[in-house]
């Protein structure tokens, strides 16, 4: 018997655009809408302030939604990974990308500006479902040996350990 794991992780704007999103199960289209509804749902309260989390359920799931900035983090899990895990994924999740983005406050323009980078940070805290590097340090060395070098424009070819510990 399984002892359950994170479905699915989204990333949208306020307005409710998505920036993200990762099944880590083989959902059909129909469900796929489906779990987007309820993510909709836990958020839809108007003015919910950064790091305040919501929760809800959408079947044998259980739902949690996180403000930050102009964005909302979603995540469901099952089993085991309950509100508090995906709570805990998904805070992960906001502090790496203010480290390694160096932003106060996230906004899809920097997520989708650093999209690669987007995509192996939510590699990196969540494979396959499972939660592995959940402290910003690991994932940080783990990034630096999959991206050498870092391109922004004033930091051209400056390695992303030494782009972070300045």
């Amino acid at each position: 018997m399984s002892a359950g794991r994170i479905q699915a992780l989204l990333i949208a704007t306020r307005s409710g655009h998505v920036v993200y999103e990762r099944f880590y199960d083989a959902f059909t289209e129909l469900e796929k809408a489906e779990i987007r509804a309820a993510f909709d749902d836990t958020a839809e309260e108007e003015g919910i302030p950064d790091g305040q989390e919501q929760v809800g359920r959408h079947k044998n799931g259980r739902i949690v939604a996180i403000a930050s900035g102009g964005l909302f983090f979603f995540g469901m899990g099952t089993g085991e990974y309950n509100e508090l895990a995906v709570s805990e994924v998904l805070k992960t999740l906001i502090d790496a990308y203010k480290e390694i983005f160096k932003a106060p406050e996230l906004t899809d323009a920097i997520l989708l500006q650093n999209y690669p980078h987007t995509i192996l940070v939510v590699d990196e805290v969540c494979k396959e479902g499972l939660p592995e590097h959940m402290d910003r340090a690991s994932i940080i060395k783990s990034l630096s040996f999959k991206l050498p070098t870092f391109s922004t424009d004033g930091e051209k070819n400056k390695s992303l350990m030494s782009r972070l510990s300045s």
